[in-house]
């Protein structure tokens, strides 16, 4: 510990513990201690690393050892996941302690207050990244999210607006949060907190606001008071699988490598661009766009199906998803048979996880899904291989920043050798030394990827996405996974279809291109002309185009007043 630090700690322990030990007469253990000792110049503080430091104790009776609650308009806050977790552990902890200060609780509320002073605590719950706008108009001197890695980074980042001084009475704002390692914030936790000082107690001083925040390390050794109520909690330890031993026992942040989709946006996040989001309002999918269904078959495990519509541009929304477990598949496919039939659409290509090809002695899972579903589906092709190219696919579906456009070669274009090159290695030959003296156009359809915000099981799955221990680059297997395997065989249907494996892209621009003219000019005698064109496969703007039925009977409903 620095030699500002110790000073730092020591000045504010000498004025917190005539405090603490007044009111509630007990003490805490000395790793609490320097926890509880910080001084409030340091806005963040995380406390914790291996399980059973104390970290959901020391986070409840924070409020008392520090006697904020005395100070008129205090208000403080803990969050955690899943009201389930609040009840179970810091609400009764609370109802422990909190009443010996003069603390009333309201249950509808989930609120302390203490009539005398005025001042409140607040248990609140997140269990989705959006759910963190409730407390918009809020503003909290303590804020604390237990268990920290469970929250994905946009709660805690926003909550971060949400801690301030609000009354003259108490001068006090900041978050002071404990967490064990893994879970669906582990990246961002780790990369805030652990990395900058993995040993802890060092001041790290954020580069945007230059606030101050800190790591307080918290082993099972460190609560003696809990060793001697489970003197066999830490042998126990050792039957859990290794990663996750490594994790709860020793603190080890490497135990879990972290969270795969780093750049999933459900909601955007500050000071980011604004097309860093992947979560969108739905919205009106034009009948031309080509649709793509994708499903991850199971009965006693999930069954699970996305719809994604293609823009002419390029990008990709996931606009539908279906849910299913101990579902038989007949029963199942029928249903996707029906959404279509309500729906007049049908997709364009059906992918369905190749190990529905397997022969298990009767009719083949494909084959039942193609009766029920009155649909030909293709197969995913689970490989390895395949696996980590799907992988690659949705990271890069979901990047949002710019790759560096090449730029032009400093020289002459030579039509010499322009005409050589095509004479010797065709036009796909010329076109690349063409190239060469263009500048590559910057990106401007990215993300690639948008999911309509109906779609909630999907965005609930990305961000609980872990790097595998054993499989290198893969994801790690987890109940509920399906939708991620079904995300990658999206995705390669997308990209091939993009690609001109699938289809003719070139239809949907050439449509998007008429609706466009007509929309301008609204003539409507052009439009029924084009679009009779594009039904017979003639030419629209010039360009061949297969038959697209829908559009043809539009223009022959509007031709004939319907």
């Amino acid at each position: 510990m620095s030699e500002v630090q110790s000073e730092y700690i020591k000045q504010a322990g000498e004025r917190l513990k005539a405090d603490f030990l007044e009111d509630i007469h007990i003490k805490p253990h000395p790793r609490q201690e320097d926890f509880l000792a910080l001084p409030d110049e340091i806005f963040e503080a995380l406390y914790g690393g291996a399980a059973y430091g104390g970290k959901s104790w020391i986070l409840t009776m924070l409020p008392l050892f520090r006697g904020f609650y005395k100070h008129r308009g205090f208000k403080g806050i803990i969050l955690r996941r899943k009201f389930p977790d609040l009840e179970r552990e810091i609400i009764r902890l609370s109802k422990e302690w909190y009443p010996k200060t003069g603390g009333k609780y309201n249950e509808q509320k989930h609120s302390w207050e203490w009539p005398e002073y005025g001042s409140y605590m607040d248990f609140g719950h997140v269990k989705n990244p959006g759910d963190i706008t409730m407390y918009d108009s809020a503003q909290y001197n303590y804020g604390s999210f237990d268990e920290l890695t469970h929250f994905p980074e946009y709660p805690y980042i926003y909550m971060t607006s949400r801690i301030r001084v609000g009354t003259a009475h108490i001068n006090v704002a900041i978050l002071r949060n404990g967490t064990n390692p893994g879970g669906i914030g582990q990246t961002f936790t780790h990369n805030r907190f652990v990395a900058p000082a993995p040993d802890g107690y060092k001041l790290i001083r954020d580069a945007k606001s230059n606030t101050l925040r800190i790591f307080i390390p918290a082993y099972i050794e460190d609560n003696p008071t809990g060793v001697s109520y489970d003197p066999t909690y830490a042998q126990r330890l050792e039957l859990l699988p290794e990663a996750e031993k490594k994790a709860k026992k020793y603190g080890d942040w490497n135990a879990f490598r972290g969270s795969v989709f780093t750049t999933f946006r459900p909601i955007r996040f500050p000071n980011e661009p604004d097309n860093a989001l992947h979560v969108v309002e739905p919205f009106t999918i034009p009948e031309w766009w080509t649709r793509i269904l994708a499903i991850d078959w199971g009965k006693r495990a999930m069954a699970y199906a996305m719809w994604g519509a293609i823009s002419p541009n390029g990008r990709v929304f996931v606009y539908r998803e279906r849910a299913w477990k101990g579902v038989d598949i007949a029963n199942w496919s029928s249903e996707i048979r029906e959404i279509h039939d309500e729906n007049n659409e049908m997709p364009a290509h059906t992918v369905l996880c190749g190990s529905a090809w397997q022969d298990r002695g009767n009719d083949t899972i494909v084959s039942i899904f193609n009766k029920y579903s009155k649909l030909s589906a293709s197969s995913s092709e689970n490989t390895p291989g395949s696996r980590i190219i799907g992988l690659q696919l949705i990271h890069d579906f979901l990047r949002w920043e710019s790759k560096r456009s090449l730029k032009a070669k400093g020289e002459f274009f030579d039509l010499d050798k322009y005409q050589y090159i095509y004479r010797n290695f065709g036009p796909e030959g010329a076109d690349r030394y063409k190239n060469q003296f263009i500048d590559e156009s910057e990106e401007t359809e990215i993300p690639i990827l948008q999911i309509f915000n109906t779609c909630k099981i999907l965005i609930d799955t990305i961000p609980a996405c872990i790097y595998s221990d054993t499989k290198v680059e893969d994801i790690e297997d987890f109940d509920g996974d399906d939708p991620i395997d079904d995300l990658r065989y999206f995705c390669k249907a997308v990209k091939r279809f993009l690609n001109g494996e699938l289809g003719d892209r070139s239809k949907d621009l050439i449509i998007q291109n008429v609706v466009a003219e007509y929309q301008k000019t609204q003539d409507a005698t052009k439009f029924y002309r084009q679009m009779e064109a594009v039904e017979s496969g003639g030419s629209v703007i010039g360009k061949p185009v297969k038959q697209l039925r829908t559009m043809g009977i539009l223009a022959r409903r509007r031709r004939m007043g319907l």
